[in-house]
């Protein structure tokens, strides 16, 4: 082996053309691999996929694409690339082989050197694993999505790309486990992940009491609305002593001045619900007086837990994570500057964070990569 091969950094072949497969790279990128994506020249439809509000175009396709490099070629140098790298990752199911014009046997013909990882929304097996699938879609059929909102009102969606994202999250992990093994053996490992199992193991909370007692968890009664969830001056604070907390209120009569609170028929939950108009009259109206940030300080002080319900905007501007450096700028589509999270993890003695911005040509790098990867100049 010579010192080069020994020492370059893992390669990671990505085939994605969605979130799920492409976030899973992402993560192997921000771990130091060199990951080369290959796209179709017209380039994949994620680039231009337009965001919900404000008119934004692609910034969740730089967001898990930035920090790879891009290649266009047809089914012979993705068979050459990935006999040259660890890992490959790709959605190999009939709707994500479709959209990719992949052929879905190459699940079981590559083989890297590590793992070949499929990221889809219901695996690739089983009676769902042909459909054709939103992200919406695995949000629902996970049953997390049962769990969401107010009991009398329908299921709420959970923020975009929640389930690729976690399908991204299960990929990363179960590549680096499997090329981990293939070292040991020589024998390439074949990971199949669905999205919706990956995102149904949010529910594992509510499991317990469907196993034991066979009860079926639903979504909050409204009752506890403005309990929890109660709204400042500005915007809204979690108070964790709602309505069916065990925990008593003498603590939040003293916060709110309100010394009613502290009387002995507000100390349970079920008195709290049996009185609960008069409790909700004297809970909710006193937080109207200060901001959510104000309120926050103070019940810290009497050692209450409190938490702020922070906006987007806060998020961008939250010193937390300001001081531990989450966000960053990458170079966004037609080239304007996109402030997005960075890895979400921090690496003792590891590599820098993923610095390559996305590339706007899909072969960009193709040359470099072959000569690199294959030892070819690529012409």
């Amino acid at each position: 082996m010579t010192v080069q091969a020994a020492t370059r950094r893992p390669r990671a072949l990505d085939l994605a053309t969605g979130v799920g497969a492409a976030y899973t790279t992402k993560l192997l990128a921000e771990a130091g691999w060199d990951v080369v994506k290959v796209e179709p020249g017209d380039g994949e439809p994620g680039r231009l996929r337009g965001g919900r509000w404000g008119g934004g175009e692609g910034g969740a396709f730089a967001f898990v694409n930035h920090g790879k490099r891009w290649v266009e070629g047809d089914v012979e140098i993705i068979e050459g690339l990935a006999n040259a790298a660890e890992i490959v990752v790709g959605d190999f199911s009939v709707g994500g082989c479709a959209e990719s014009g992949l052929d879905p046997a190459l699940f079981q013909a590559l083989e890297p050197r590590g793992a070949v990882v499929s990221v889809s929304p219901f695996g690739l097996t089983g009676p769902r694993s042909s459909w054709a699938a939103s992200d919406l879609v695995v949000q629902a059929a996970s049953g997390l999505m049962f769990l969401t909102g107010e009991y009398d009102q329908p299921p709420m969606q959970l923020p975009p790309y929640a389930a690729a994202m976690a399908g991204g999250v299960a990929a990363a992990s179960a590549a680096l486990a499997a090329n981990r093994a293939a070292r040991r053996d020589g024998r390439t490992r074949r990971v199949d992940v669905s999205m919706v199992e990956a995102l149904a193991g949010h529910t594992y909370s509510q499991t317990s009491g469907y196993v034991s007692r066979g009860e079926v968890a639903r979504r909050e009664q409204r009752v506890k609305q403005g309990l929890r969830m109660v709204p400042a001056s500005d915007r809204f604070v979690y108070c964790a002593p709602g309505a069916v907390a065990t925990m008593d209120m003498k603590g939040v009569a003293v916060l709110l001045d309100e010394p009613r609170l502290a009387e002995d028929r507000f100390q349970t939950a079920e008195g709290r619900m049996q009185h609960y108009q008069e409790f909700l009259n004297l809970f909710v109206p006193p937080f109207q007086r200060q901001t959510a940030q104000e309120w926050f300080e103070q019940a810290e002080r009497l050692h209450l837990t409190f938490a702020l319900v922070q906006t987007v905007d806060d998020l961008f501007a939250c010193p937390q994570l300001e001081a531990r450096a989450l966000m960053r700028s990458i170079p966004g589509p037609r080239g304007f500057d996109v402030r997005v999270p960075g890895r979400p993890f921090r690496l003792e003695g590891g590599p820098p964070e993923a610095d390559r911005p996305w590339s706007e040509d899909p072969g960009e790098h193709t040359i470099e990569v072959l000569h690199e990867w294959l030892g070819s100049p690529g012409e």
